[in-house]
C-alpha cells in the first residue's frame, strides 16, 4: 500500500515537471496509487476558456462570407461560386494543419501549438484590418482568399485539443461536459455571423434594421462602411487569439486530475497501426463525418441554397443562428448525461441521430414542397435536427477515444474531424463544379443534406 513517501516524490516531481515519469515509478512499487495524488486546479478553466476562444474565432472567420452572399452578390458582384470558394479553403487547408498540429501536439507540447496557431489566427487578422483600413477596399477581392486560407489552416488545432484539455486538465466526471463546451464553442462560433452578418450588411432594400445604423444613430447606411466594421471586428477578435495564450498557457497542468492523463501513449506511427486495425474506431468517426460533416458543408452555403426555395438572406440568417446557438445546451446536456451513463452512451449516440436524421428530412421535404410551406416547422425541424446532430459529437469524440486507446487523444481527435473536413469539401466542391449544379438547381444541394 503506497504510503506517505510515494506521494511526496509525486507532489516533488510534479513541481518539477516530471509527474508522468514520478507515477510510473510509483507505481511500478506500489499495488495501489493513493487517490489523493491526482488534483485539479482552478487554472484549469482559463485552459478552457482559451481554447474556446480560440476555437469560436477560427470557425467565425470561417463562416464570414456564407451569410452574406446577397449583399456580396447585388452590391461587390461577388458571384455564387466566388463565395462558396472563400468557404472551401477552410475544409482544403485544414488537412495540412491536421497533419501538422497534432504531430507537433506528440512532439513538443500544448503551449507552443496554441502560440503557432493563435499567432497565424493574428496574423490573418492583421491581414483583415489592412484590407479595409490601409489598403484600397477594391484589394478585398485578394486578401479575402488569404485570410481565409490562414484561417482554414488553423482549424485543426481546436478540434484535437478537445479530448486532449479534457483528459490532461479536467477529472474523469468533468471531462465529457468540458467536452460539450469546447464543442459548443466552434458551433457559436458558426453562429455569430449569421446573426452579425446580415445585421451590418443588410440585403439591398431590405427593410431590417440593421446593426451599423442602430450604433451609429444615422439611415445614412453605407455598404463599404458597414464593410469594413464587419472585418475589423473580425480582426481584433482574431488578434485576442494570440493574447490569451501569451498571457498564460502552460505546456502541463502541475498535477494530474486522473490516471488516464499519465497513461503512456503511442507515437504517431504506431498509433496510425493501431486505428487502422480497429474497426470500433471507424463507426463514430463515420457517424460523426457523415452527419456534422455534411451539415458543415451546408451550412457554409446555407444562404447560397435556401435562398433557392425563396428564403431570403435575412431570414436564413436568423434560422441558421438559433439552430446553431442550440447546440449549446444540447452538447452540454448530452455531454453531462454521457458522464452520469456512461454505459448507455451508445445507445443515446443512436437515439438523438435517429431523432436528428429525421428532423433533418423534414427540413427538406419543407423546403422542397413536398409538404406545405410552414415557416414554423422550417425552425422546429432545422433546430431540433441540428441539436440532436451536433450534440452527439461528445458522445462521438469519447466512443473514438475510448476505442483508440491507447492512442493519443489528439490524433484520434484528428482523423474525427478530418473526416468530417473531408465530407465538408465534398459537399462545397459540388457547387465549384461547372453544369453540376448550376445556379438555379442550387437548391437540389438539398438531396446530399438527407
Amino acid at each position: 500500500m503506497p504510503g506517505n513517501d510515494d506521494r511526496d516524490r509525486l507532489f516533488r516531481s510534479a513541481s518539477e515537471g516530471d509527474f508522468e515519469a514520478s507515477f510510473r515509478s510509483v507505481l511500478s512499487t506500489s499495488q495501489v496509487v493513493p487517490r489523493d495524488v491526482f488534483r485539479t486546479t482552478p487554472v484549469r478553466w482559463y485552459i478552457l476558456f482559451t481554447l474556446c476562444w480560440v476555437g469560436l474565432i477560427q470557425n467565425f472567420i470561417g463562416n464570414t462570407w456564407g451569410p452574406v452572399t446577397e449583399v456580396m452578390n447585388k452590391t461587390y458582384s461577388w458571384s455564387d461560386k466566388r463565395v462558396s470558394l472563400l468557404s472551401l479553403w477552410t475544409p482544403v487547408f485544414f488537412i495540412p494543419g491536421a497533419l501538422l498540429f497534432p504531430w507537433l501536439m506528440m512532439v513538443t507540447n500544448m503551449r507552443i501549438v496554441m502560440l503557432l496557431n493563435s499567432s497565424i489566427i493574428a496574423l490573418s487578422g492583421i491581414i483583415k484590418i489592412l484590407s479595409v483600413t490601409v489598403i484600397p477596399l477594391k484589394s478585398l477581392i485578394y486578401t479575402a482568399h488569404v485570410t481565409q486560407i490562414l484561417n482554414g489552416l488553423c482549424g485543426a488545432a481546436p478540434f484535437s485539443a478537445v479530448m486532449y484539455i479534457s483528459v490532461n486538465w479536467f477529472p474523469v466526471k468533468e471531462q465529457l461536459f468540458v467536452a460539450g463546451i469546447i464543442i459548443s464553442s466552434i458551433n457559436v462560433g458558426v453562429a455569430v455571423p449569421f446573426i452579425l452578418g446580415p445585421g451590418l450588411l443588410p440585403e439591398p432594400n431590405s427593410t431590417t434594421s440593421s446593426i451599423y445604423t442602430l450604433f451609429s444613430g444615422t439611415d445614412d447606411f453605407n455598404y463599404d462602411t458597414a464593410l469594413r466594421w464587419y472585418l475589423v471586428i473580425q480582426g481584433v477578435c482574431m488578434i485576442l487569439c494570440l493574447v490569451f495564450p501569451l498571457v498564460y498557457f502552460p505546456s502541463r497542468p502541475r498535477y494530474a486530475p486522473s490516471p488516464t492523463a499519465v497513461t503512456a501513449r503511442l507515437d504517431v506511427k504506431e498509433g496510425v497501426k493501431i486505428m487502422i486495425r480497429r474497426g470500433n474506431f471507424w463507426l463514430p468517426v463515420l457517424m460523426f463525418s457523415l452527419t456534422t460533416g455534411t451539415f458543415n458543408g451546408y451550412g457554409l452555403t446555407l444562404d447560397t441554397i435556401v435562398t433557392k426555395s425563396g428564403i431570403s438572406q435575412s431570414e436564413a440568417g436568423y434560422i441558421g443562428f438559433a439552430a446553431l446557438l442550440s447546440c449549446v445546451p444540447a452538447n452540454l446536456i448530452i455531454g453531462g448525461l454521457g458522464g452520469a451513463f456512461p454505459r448507455h452512451k451508445k445507445l443515446m449516440t443512436i437515439i438523438f441521430l435517429g431523432i436528428g436524421t429525421t428532423s433533418m428530412g423534414l427540413f427538406v421535404a419543407e423546403l422542397e414542397d413536398w409538404l406545405p410551406r410552414s415557416m414554423p416547422l422550417i425552425w422546429v425541424t432545422v433546430i431540433v435536427g441540428v441539436m440532436c446532430l451536433t450534440g452527439s459529437a461528445p458522445l462521438l469524440f469519447d466512443m473514438a477515444t475510448e476505442s483508440s486507446h491507447p492512442v493519443s487523444e489528439e490524433l484520434s481527435s484528428t482523423v474525427m474531424v478530418l473526416g468530417n473536413q473531408l465530407v465538408s469539401f465534398i459537399f462545397i466542391a459540388l457547387i465549384q463544379i461547372p453544369h453540376l449544379v448550376d445556379e438555379d438547381h442550387r437548391d437540389k444541394l438539398n438531396y446530399v443534406l438527407i
